[in-house]
């Protein structure tokens, strides 16, 4: 795989430009120089072969060779999880993101114990270029602003198969034979904090037509159980 690089705004012809922290990698990590080629991605599935023609002090000028456009896959999985504390998180979003997950949003239930600001929302952010960039994704994951339990239910639940992990569930629902995901074009799964979602919650998402998922006998912390989750959605 050539050297990949993000730049959101991507011609697909033409002289382009990459500045800030992908210049920076590409002039002084990398060390490419001009004549190379690399390849650009926008993150909205445009990827070009471009080659180096200057490397300038604070941006590198390149030229388009070949362009092509990449389909979104047409199944979306989206993760809606309690933020677990220190570093867990960002490998939940790294790893979903080399999954295939199409998106992120960040819960705020009654037992939560993290609500990460928007600072911590951004690097994360440039968590999943990352990511991208190294296993070859050309759709960014999208990372949802951090939303209330009550406005999540509220807006979250219409027009797709939603599931929430809660270990009083039957374990039985999960079985391939009970649910089918590869027939389901939009697929939710809801992971609570580590002390779990209360009754009332529970309720709530199953009123608006969630099932319940038992992952097993054993409690899974919040990424475990979200990655769990997406490997098993991703792979059918």
């Amino acid at each position: 795989m050539p050297d990949r690089f993000h730049a959101s705004h991507l011609p697909e012809s033409g002289p382009c430009l990459l500045e800030g922290s992908e210049a920076h990698h590409l002039m002084h990590v990398l060390r490419i120089a001009a004549g190379e080629v690399v390849e650009l991605f926008d993150g909205q599935g445009l990827v070009v072969s471009a080659k180096v023609m200057a490397v300038r002090k604070r941006d590198v000028e390149l030229s388009v060779v070949t362009a092509r456009r990449e389909v979104a896959p047409a199944r979306e999985v989206i993760l809606a999880t309690a933020v677990p504390k220190g570093d867990r998180f960002d490998w939940l979003i790294e790893k979903a993101t080399e999954l295939g997950v199409t998106r992120i949003i960040p819960l705020v239930t009654a037992r939560s114990s993290v609500d990460p600001r928007e600072g911590k929302l951004d690097k994360l952010r440039q968590t999943i270029i990352a990511a991208c960039k190294q296993c070859g994704r050309n759709h960014l994951l999208e990372l949802s602003a951090v939303t209330a339990w009550s406005d999540f239910v509220r807006t979250e639940f219409s027009n797709r198969a939603a599931f929430i992990a809660h270990p009083s569930s039957d374990p039985v629902d999960l079985a391939p034979e009970i649910i089918d995901f590869s027939r389901q074009p939009s697929l939710l799964f809801v992971i609570g904090p580590e002390g779990g979602f209360t009754d009332e919650e529970v309720a709530r998402a199953m009123s608006c037509g969630a099932k319940g998922l038992r992952l097993g006998s054993l409690v899974l912390r919040i990424e475990t159980a979200a990655i769990a989750l997406a490997a098993l959605a991703i792979q059918r």
